[in-house]
C-alpha cells in the first residue's frame, strides 16, 4: 500500500439468508437504510516491524481484538519480512515470525502476506538497488577537466539568490504571488547574501492559500536536473510546502520536502506550527522531451506563520544515482557518435550511494552524483565534450521509488522472497501488492523492445502469479485492484509512466482475488469490470474515516455484484479503535459471529 495516495476502501457481498429474505419483503428494512452484509471474508490490515521489540505483542493484542469481533483473517504487511535473512538478526525474526503464525492459526484467523512491493522498491532494492525503474538519460554533455569527466551546465535558474528586486518584487521570476502583500523582500533574514524572499500566511492571502515563486527556464531534453534551495519557518500552517518541476501542467517533480529529526528522512508536505532554521532542500528531475521547465517553491493552503526562501539553483546531474543492469545500460560517446569503452576510456560509472542513503532499499538525490574519471591513456582529451546516457530512478512523496517490472532479475528477486515468506510465516494466502506503480515504461525489455506500462504490468502479473504457483504452492492470490482498473489506475498520464496503463488487466488470473479500493461514491463500474473479467473482489474500506458513512457508500457501490467475498478493515493511520464498530457496523461484531456459528 502507499503512504501518500487516496484512501483504499472494501466492502462484501453474500447475504445471510435473514438479509436475503428481506430483499424479498421490504417492509422488514427501514426505508433508506443499507442493510448490514455478512461477508465471508472478514479482514482486518495489520502492518508491523517484527524486527522491533513489542511489535509481536502490538500484534497480539489487535488479533485477539479482532477475533472476538468476529474477523477470520488478516493482511499482513512487514517489509523486513521480505528481507528477514539480510538482516542483523535473521533467528530473531524468524521466531517472531513463528510466533505470528502460530497466534492467527489458534485464533483461526486467516493470513494473507503481502509480497511483491513493486510500487515502493525497499526490499528490492535491499537487495539490488539497481532494480529500481529507470527514467532515461539521453546524451548529456560532459567536459573532461583534468582526471574526469565533468557535467555540463545546461539549465540555469535566475535570481536564486533574490538579490535583486525592485520593492517587493523579485525580478527574474514570472510568477510571484502578491508582493508587498504576501511576499516580502527580507534584508534582514536570508540564508546567504544580504535577502531571501518571505511570505506571511493570513488575511492578505488568496483563498486558495497561495504563497508561491515560479519561472520558466530552459532545459536541454532527457537530462537529469537538481533543484536546491534553502528555506526557514517559523509557526507556519500550511496544508501543502513543495519545490516543483513543471512542463506545462505535467509535474516533474514528486518528492516531498525533508526536515531534520523526523522520522525516517524527516518527509512531510504538511506544515503544522512547522519552525526551522535554515535547511537545504534537494529534490531532482528529469527533462524528458521538453526544453522549457517552470521551477519555483511555494505553500498552497497556507493560513498561518512565515517562510522564507533562499539560494535556488538548478544543476544537471547525470550520473547521480545511475543504474547498472542489463535493461537500464549506461553508454559514453564522443562528439562523432563513437562509444567509448568504460574501463579504458573512462573508469566504471557507479554510485556508491544508489539506494543506500540511509539504510539499504532506501534512495536520495542529497548527495554528491559519482565522479567519472578519466584514467590514463583515454581517447578523451582535455576539455574535450562527451555524452554520457544512462537511467536513474525516480523518487515520489516520502522517498517511494518503483521497481522495474520487466529486468529478468526482479523475477529472480520475486521467487526468493516467496521461498523466504513461506520458510517463515507460512501463510495461508498470498496478497501481490501491485499498487500506485508511478514510474514505468521507460526502459527497453530483455532483447531491446519497448512495450507500454499496460502490456509490461500485463507480462509482471501474469509472471508472479506463474511464480507463486511453483514456489507457493496452491494458495489464494489477492492483489490490490487500482493498477488492473481503468476508472483507478489502468489508465494514462499517471504520474511519470511512459504511456498508459490501458490493459493491465489482462495479465490477471481470474482467480485472483482483487481488493477494490478508493473513493466508494463511483466504484459501482469498478466492481462491474471485475465480475466482467471474472475476477472475484473483496473491498478495502474505512480508510479512517467515518465507518457508517463508509459502509453506507461502500454497500451501495457493490449493490449487485456478483463476485465481492469479503471486507477488511484497512487503516493506514495505525488506527484500531473503531475495529469493533466496524465489525458491528459489518456484519454485526461478536453477536454477529455468534448467530454464524449456531
Amino acid at each position: 500500500m502507499h503512504a501518500s495516495g487516496p484512501a483504499k476502501m472494501i466492502r462484501i457481498a453474500r447475504f445471510s439468508a435473514v438479509l436475503a429474505l428481506c430483499a424479498l419483503v421490504p417492509s422488514c428494512a427501514e426505508p433508506g437504510r443499507v442493510e448490514r452484509l455478512d461477508p465471508a471474508r472478514r479482514w482486518f490490515f495489520l502492518s508491523r516491524d517484527l524486527s522491533r521489540a513489542g511489535s509481536l505483542a502490538e500484534a497480539e493484542t489487535i488479533m485477539r481484538r479482532a477475533r472476538e469481533a468476529g474477523y477470520n483473517g488478516l493482511l499482513f504487511s512487514d517489509v523486513k519480512a521480505l528481507v528477514w535473512w539480510t538482516l542483523e538478526d535473521p533467528e530473531g525474526y524468524r521466531g517472531n515470525a513463528a510466533a505470528l503464525r502460530a497466534l492467527a492459526s489458534e485464533l483461526g484467523l486467516e493470513l494473507a502476506v503481502a509480497v511483491f512491493p513493486f510500487q515502493w522498491s525497499q526490499s528490492f532494492g535491499a537487495l539490488d538497488p539497481n532494480l529500481a525503474a529507470g527514467v532515461p538519460v539521453r546524451r548529456a554533455p560532459l567536459v573532461r577537466r583534468g582526471g574526469e569527466l565533468v557535467p555540463e551546465e545546461t539549465a540555469k535558474a535566475a535570481n536564486g539568490s533574490f538579490e535583486t528586486y525592485r520593492g517587493d518584487r523579485a525580478t527574474g521570476w514570472s510568477l510571484q504571488d502578491r508582493p508587498g502583500r504576501v511576499s516580502f523582500i527580507d534584508t534582514t533574514t536570508a540564508g546567504s547574501g544580504g535577502a531571501s524572499l518571505r511570505f506571511d500566511c493570513g488575511s492578505a492571502m488568496n483563498r486558495h492559500g497561495h504563497g508561491r515563486i515560479f519561472q520558466k527556464i530552459e532545459v536541454k531534453p532527457w537530462q537529469q536536473y537538481r533543484i536546491r534551495v534553502r528555506f526557514k519557518a517559523e509557526r507556519l500552517d500550511a496544508d501543502l510546502v513543495q519545490v516543483v518541476a513543471l512542463a506545462g501542467r505535467r509535474p516533474l517533480q514528486y518528492e516531498s520536502l525533508s526536515v531534520p529529526g523526523g522520522a525516517g528522512a524527516g518527509y512531510f508536505s504538511r506544515a503544522d506550527g512547522l519552525t526551522t532554521d535554515w535547511i537545504e532542500q534537494t529534490v531532482a528531475f528529469n527533462s524528458l522531451r521538453h526544453t522549457a521547465v517552470t521551477v519555483g517553491a511555494g505553500i498552497w493552503g497556507g493560513r498561518s506563520g512565515s517562510i522564507w526562501w533562499d539560494d535556488l539553483r538548478v544543476e544537471s546531474v547525470p550520473a547521480l544515482n545511475a543504474l547498472r543492469r542489463g535493461t537500464a545500460p549506461l553508454s559514453v560517446v564522443d562528439g562523432g557518435g563513437t562509444e567509448l569503452r568504460e574501463g579504458i576510456d573512462f573508469e566504471r560509472v557507479t554510485d556508491p550511494l544508489l539506494g543506500r542513503s540511509r539504510r539499504p532499499g532506501t534512495y536520495d538525490v542529497r548527495h554528491d552524483p559519482p565522479r567519472v574519471a578519466v584514467p590514463p591513456g583515454s581517447r578523451v582529451a582535455e576539455g574535450e565534450r562527451v555524452f554520457l546516457s544512462c537511467y536513474h530512478p525516480a523518487i515520489f512523496y516520502a522517498g517511494q521509488v518503483p521497481c522495474t517490472l520487466d529486468d529478468p532479475g526482479i523475477f529472480e528477486r520475486c521467487a526468493e522472497e516467496i521461498r523466504r515468506v513461506d520458510e517463515i510465516l507460512s501463510p495461508d494466502c498470498w496478497f501481490m501488492s501491485h499498487d500506485e506503480i508511478r514510474c514505468a515504461g521507460w526502459e527497453p525489455s530483455p532483447g531491446g523492445s519497448y512495450r507500454s506500462p499496460g502490456e509490461i504490468l500485463a507480462r509482471n502479473a501474469a509472471r508472479c502469479v506463474e511464480i507463486i504457483a511453483a514456489e507457493g504452492g496452491a494458495r489464494p492470490v489477492f492483489v490490490w485492484s487500482d493498477m488492473f482498473d481503468p476508472y483507478h489506475n489502468a489508465r494514462s498520464s499517471y504520474y511519470l509512466a511512459n504511456g498508459s496503463f490501458t490493459g493491465s488487466w489482462k495479465g490477471l488470473h481470474p482467480k485472483v482475488v482483487a481488493m477494490v479500493w478508493g473513493m466508494p461514491e463511483n466504484a459501482g463500474k469498478r466492481f462491474r469490470f471485475f465480475d466482467g473479467l471474472g475476477n472475484r473482489t473483496m473491498i478495502a474500506a474505512y480508510y479512517d474515516s467515518d465507518v457508517a458513512e463508509n459502509r453506507r457508500a461502500w454497500s451501495a457501490a457493490a449493490s449487485g455484484s456478483r463476485g465481492v467475498e469479503g471486507v477488511m478493515y484497512t487503516t493506514w493511520l495505525d488506527d484500531y479503535s473503531m475495529l469493533e464498530e466496524f465489525a458491528d457496523a459489518w456484519w454485526g461484531g461478536a453477536a454477529g459471529r455468534r448467530r454464524a456459528a449456531d
